[in-house]
C-alpha cells in the first residue's frame, strides 16, 4: 500500500474532510504511520487575518503526522483560484520537481501517503498541466470524492469515467453529505451510482453539526460505521 491521491468532482465537496477521516482512520485503526500532502492549496486570503493554509494543517492533525507545514503544503496561495492562475498573480513558479522530491521523501518516511488535490481532476497546476498530470506522474490510485446531493451522479460519473479514460486506477468513490438534507436525490444517489460506477461505491460520509473535527478517535470512528475500508486495504 503505497497511497492514494484523493480528488473531487470540483471545489467545496469535502476533500478535506474526507482526507482527514481517512487519515486518522489508518493511523488510529491500523497503526500506519500515515503521511498527507496538499500540494496546492488557494484561498488563504478568505480566511481572515491569519492567513495560515488550514486545509493542511487539518490534514497534519487528523493523521498524527509530524512532517513540516511546509513538506505537507509546499504551495499555497490568496486567491481562491486554480493553483495556475494563482502563481501567475503572486509571481511564483511552481516547481514540478520540487513536488517530486517532496512526495517521494514523503511516500519513503511512511506506511501510507494521502495526497488532497485542489478542485478536480482538471484543474490546472501549469500551463497545459492540471491535476490528472500529477496523478499520472505520481502513479497513484485515486479516491474520488463527491457531494451525495443533485447533480452528483452526473459530476461523478463525469470524473470517473475520464480518469478511466486516462487509464488512471479508481480506487472508489465516497460521497459526502455536506449539509444533512433528506431528499430524494440523496436517497437515491448513492443506489445509482452503484449501478453504474465499475469501481467500489465506498459509502457516505455523514453530516456533522457544529465546526469541523481533526480529533482522531472522532474521525476514525465516522470512517469505520460509515465507509467499506476493505477495498483500500486490498
Amino acid at each position: 500500500m503505497k497511497g492514494f491521491f484523493v480528488t473531487g468532482t470540483g471545489t467545496g465537496v469535502g476533500k478535506t474532510r474526507v482526507a482527514c477521516g481517512l487519515s486518522a482512520y489508518f493511523s488510529v485503526r491500523n497503526g500506519l504511520n500515515v503521511g498527507v500532502m496538499k500540494p496546492f492549496e488557494p484561498g488563504l486570503a478568505l480566511r481572515g487575518k491569519d492567513s495560515l493554509p488550514w486545509d493542511a494543517i487539518s490534514l497534519k492533525e487528523a493523521s498524527g503526522s509530524q512532517d513540516d507545514l511546509s513538506l505537507i503544503n509546499p504551495y499555497s496561495f490568496d486567491a481562491a483560484i486554480s493553483p495556475d492562475s494563482a502563481a501567475e498573480i503572486e509571481h511564483v513558479q511552481i516547481d514540478l520537481e520540487h513536488l517530486d522530491r517532496i512526495y517521494e521523501q514523503l511516500s519513503r518516511e511512511h506506511d501510507l501517503l494521502f495526497v488532497e488535490g485542489s478542485g478536480g481532476v482538471l484543474t490546472p497546476i501549469r500551463r497545459n498541466f492540471f491535476i490528472s498530470d500529477l496523478i499520472k506522474r505520481w502513479r497513484l490510485p485515486v479516491i474520488i470524492v463527491a457531494r451525495v446531493g443533485i447533480g452528483t451522479v452526473n459530476h461523478a460519473l463525469l470524473t470517473w469515467r475520464f480518469l478511466k479514460a486516462e487509464g488512471i486506477p479508481v480506487a472508489g468513490v465516497i460521497l459526502n453529505d455536506l449539509e444533512g438534507k433528506q431528499d430524494a436525490s440523496t436517497r437515491t444517489n448513492p443506489g445509482i451510482l452503484s449501478r453504474y460506477l465499475e469501481v467500489p461505491l465506498l459509502g457516505v460520509f455523514p453530516h456533522r453539526n457544529g465546526t469541523a473535527t481533526t480529533d482522531r478517535e472522532t474521525l476514525a470512528e465516522i470512517v469505520e460505521k460509515n465507509l467499506n475500508m476493505k477495498p483500500l486495504l486490498g
